[in-house]
């Protein structure tokens, strides 16, 4: 019994069963440790093991009482089934990456005491989790997610065709059923029910998304077909907290074990693994992100062309790393096509499972949700089958009841070679005027550069000198020039902020294009002025500015703020020019703080303003 109540934390019957399997085995155990299980419902202790049969040495090994729960109470059972399917006869993949089962379980109340090696035999090993803010990231995740395909599955199979409806269905089982907690959350939450077919998220005007949980015979998914779904060996809940890798900064990136199999299946989509596990680190990243880092990031995960600059560096690496891993593995097979689609469609079930998820806020799990509408957009456009209809708009999570805002009417496509007639020419004095939506902000017309205050202090009353009482002359040094920009563009950015998408009228991108060609000028004026009295990193920074510049006046003459063009390019745009305005304004500050105060002589005031103290 004083052996027992060593395990006492296992409950009275799993104690006395580890007491009486030593004594009927011939085996001691000692030196319990008992580990932190990240919230499974197992408990876990780790002990000495001291085995009677000579060919095995005193050793460390994890005594795991499973949660009684769902497929944790199928984790002994499928830990077996996976190391023994081994991908063409070759056990190297389970010999090196699963973690081991020492001894056979012993079923415990319903339940089970499983006996299991470390991971990689290595008590030095950490979960991934704990690497997640490491230089490392990229490369090992990328690692991983091509060895579960290449290494894992180099015989994976198809089981005849189904529809992208289909596919997501599978990847979320059971998520979908009425009473759990996706369907409860964007009934409550956002007001919506699993049968609207399409959303304007955000603000009204946005690009029409398909619900990403309408998924029923009439859904705009049904009609995709995925000819190949490829399927093979899967860990079932590939998480950071699931993978053992080495604690040491310079290991092998190839050394990783996975473990908790609990869920595996050898017949499973395998797009899912690598999806989840990379949502899994943007899910760590996204509480740090801002609104527009938020948005450039939606881009880049769905392959749309984004900037990215407001992506931290590390996440932007890892997505790339993990996207681009299975290259080799699917050019083999010559199905690339197949899995972008696929990948698509595996981001789009994931992302709601996350959007279920409790513990992320309501934040959080907005953007998960606009994740996988993004995603199952992205996919009916790969597959040229994007044809919105009614769009009803959501707001978010604390807005009022969706109304529908649009009607999306889509133009018949015309053949390649097919030369569409001609448009009836319209007189000068019947031309539309173009005006802007009720809430747009009215822009004076463009003012010079010169006349926009180099820097902005606060007059005596705490408040901004207005731009255009400023004094005329233009900034003569670069800080001044670079502090300037803020109240330049400052409050314009804030204003398309608040604008609708296809709201933004002539005047207001004449006048960012202007501005930017201009402060452009002035600042390459400047910066050769300046000499040698800039140096080199310095030099780079204000080069980053002149480029961010360039990219405005660019960002403000898309065509896609036409309009003639359809909601969703103008959204497109709108949030290009955005995402611009903010770069810039970030890279502005960060030149003027690095340039050496002795530069920066007294800026020109506007006159009235006070002189800064000290």
């Amino acid at each position: 019994m004083e052996r027992s109540s060593r395990f006492a934390r296992f409950g009275a019957r799993a104690a006395a069963l580890l007491e009486e399997w030593q004594q009927q085995t011939h085996r001691q155990l000692t030196s319990v440790t008992w580990l932190d299980t990240g919230g499974s419902g197992a408990l876990l202790a780790s002990v000495f093991v001291r085995d009677s049969d000579p060919k095995n040495t005193k050793r460390r090994m994890i005594i795991k009482l499973c949660s009684p729960d769902g497929d944790s109470s199928m984790e002994p059972g499928r830990l077996v089934s996976a190391r023994r399917s081994t991908p063409e006869g070759d056990v190297a993949f389970p010999r090196e990456h699963l973690v081991e089962q020492l001894y056979d379980p012993m079923p415990v109340d319903g339940s089970w005491l499983m006996f299991q090696g470390f991971a990689g035999n290595d008590e030095t090993m950490v979960t991934l989790s704990t690497i997640l803010r490491q230089r490392r990231l990229p490369r090992v995740a990328g690692e991983i997610a091509r060895s579960l395909l290449a290494g894992w599955n180099p015989d994976e199979h198809a089981e005849g065709e189904m529809t992208a409806a289909e596919f997501v269905a599978e990847v979320l089982d059971r998520r979908l059923e009425p009473g759990g907690p996706l369907p409860v959350w964007v009934r409550d939450t956002l007001g919506l029910g699993l049968d609207t077919p399409w959303l304007a998220l955000g603000r009204p005007g946005s690009a029409p998304l398909p619900n990403p949980v309408h998924l029923d015979a009439s859904c705009a998914l049904a009609g995709g077909v995925v000819s190949y779904p490829v399927r093979g060996r899967a860990h079932g809940d590939l998480h950071p907290g699931n993978i053992m890798v080495p604690k040491e900064p310079g290991a092998d990136t190839r050394r990783y074990v996975l473990i908790d199999l609990s869920r595996f299946d050898k017949g499973a989509l395998l797009a899912r693994d690598p999806v989840h596990l990379l949502l899994c680190v943007v899910a760590d990243f996204l509480p740090h992100l801002s609104q527009d880092a938020r948005a450039e990031l939606l881009g880049l995960l769905v392959g749309r062309d984004t900037p990215g600059l407001l992506i931290p560096q590390g996440l932007q690496w890892t997505v790339d790393q993990m996207r681009n891993a299975p290259e080799d593995w699917l050019s083999a097979r010559t199905i690339s096509g197949e899995w972008q689609g696929q990948w698509l469609l595996s981001m789009q079930a994931c992302a709601l499972m996350f959007t279920a998820r409790a513990r992320y806020g309501e934040q959080d799990r907005w953007w998960f949700f606009r994740l996988a509408a993004e995603a199952a957009g992205a996919y009916l456009r790969s597959v040229d089958a994007y044809e919105p209809g009614e769009a009803v708009f959501v707001p978010g999570p604390r807005g009022a009841e969706p109304q529908v805002v649009q009607a999306v009417v889509v133009a018949p496509k015309v053949p390649a070679q097919v030369t569409p007639p001609e448009k009836p020419e319209v007189k000068p004095e019947t031309e539309p005027e173009v005006k802007p939506a009720p809430d747009s902000v009215r822009v004076p017309d463009p003012t010079p550069v010169r006349e926009s205050p180099a820097v902005s202090p606060e007059a005596a009353d705490g408040s901004h000198p207005d731009p255009e009482t400023a004094a005329e002359t233009p900034p003569d040094t670069l800080p001044a020039l670079l502090i300037g920009l803020r109240y330049t563009f400052g409050p314009r950015l804030e204003a398309l902020r608040e604008q609708e998408a296809g709201s933004v009228g002539a005047e207001s991108l004449g006048f960012l294009r202007e501005q930017a060609d201009k402060v452009l000028a002035y600042v390459s004026m400047l910066l050769g002025a300046a000499g040698d009295a800039v140096g080199e990193d310095d030099r780079s920074r204000v080069h980053k500015v002149r480029r961010h510049l360039a990219r405005v006046a660019r960002a403000a003459n898309d065509p896609g703020f036409s309009p003639e063009q359809p909601f969703y390019q103008r959204d497109l745009a709108h949030r290009a020019l955005v995402a611009a305005l903010d770069t810039l304004l970030g890279s502005a500050r960060e030149a003027a703080l690095g340039l050496p105060a002795g530069q920066a002589t007294d800026p020109i005031r506007p006159e009235g303003a006070r002189a800064p103290s000290g």
